[in-house]
């Protein structure tokens, strides 16, 4: 699983990319469903990230890393119907801000099956008061899995954000996050990040504290985005 998810990150605009992502929907057709707390994902080596822009500060060797999975409510065209909006805030309540511009593509070429690179601007709240703020680029791909029309997406936090104090920050982060159609209206929704934070806090909470974030933070978007798109049940 590891190993899929590192080669969607170096072969994201490959026929390849396609390949490796029905390999990992037939990995969690395996599973049946996620691992209660997630998984604990190693950092991929240089070789698969070094086409990417991330900050000459970023530790591969100190990023934390963690993926999850889950069916959510909303076909994948009723899911990227929101991808354009401007406002990303309806994801998670602990993003201040989530700002959205389109850098490559449009609105209407991405809802017809072409592809988006979007240029987001985010203020999220880490915990015990602190609020982080980046940039993140997001690159979405529609491909044509195995079950149908999904999409794939790779995400870098391309330069580092720190609170004003500069005590806190985000050195740079990963994501690849990949949609398989599941009947007629849900998705199996799959995300895997890896990030490198640095925070005054570091001292006082346990090694897992960061990959839990991730895992949870996921669960979050995937709930708040859910009901974005279809409502509450």
């Amino acid at each position: 699983m590891q190993e899929l998810l590192w080669a969607l990150l170096r072969d994201f605009d490959t026929e390849a990319a396609v390949e490796e992502a029905d390999a990992l929907g037939q990995w969690m057709a395996g599973e049946g469903e996620a691992a209660e707390s997630g998984y604990v994902v190693d950092t991929p080596a240089s070789a698969y990230v070094d086409a990417l822009t991330f900050s000459d500060n970023l530790e591969l060797g100190n990023m934390s890393g963690g993926m999850w999975f889950q069916e959510v409510r909303g076909s994948v065209n009723q899911h990227a119907a929101v991808v354009p909006e401007a406002d990303q805030t309806f994801a998670d309540p602990t993003y201040d801000r989530w700002d959205r511009t389109i850098a490559n593509g449009s609105e209407t070429g991405y809802l017809a099956g072409e592809e988006l690179i979007a240029d987001d601007d985010i203020e999220k709240d880490g915990g015990f008061g602190i609020v982080l703020p980046y940039p993140m680029m997001r690159h979405y791909r529609w491909v044509e899995l195995e079950n149908g029309t999904g999409q794939i997406t790779r995400s870098v936090i391309y330069e580092e954000g720190w609170t004003d104090d500069g005590q806190n920050g985000i050195i740079g982060g990963f994501t690849i996050e990949v949609w398989y159609p599941s009947g007629d209206e849900g998705m199996i929704w799959v995300n895997a990040t890896w990030t490198q934070v640095i925070s005054v806090v570091d001292e006082f909470v346990e090694d897992s504290f960061y990959t839990d974030a991730i895992i949870n933070g996921s669960k979050d978007v995937m709930a708040g985005t859910e009901e974005h798109v279809v409502g509450s049940e």
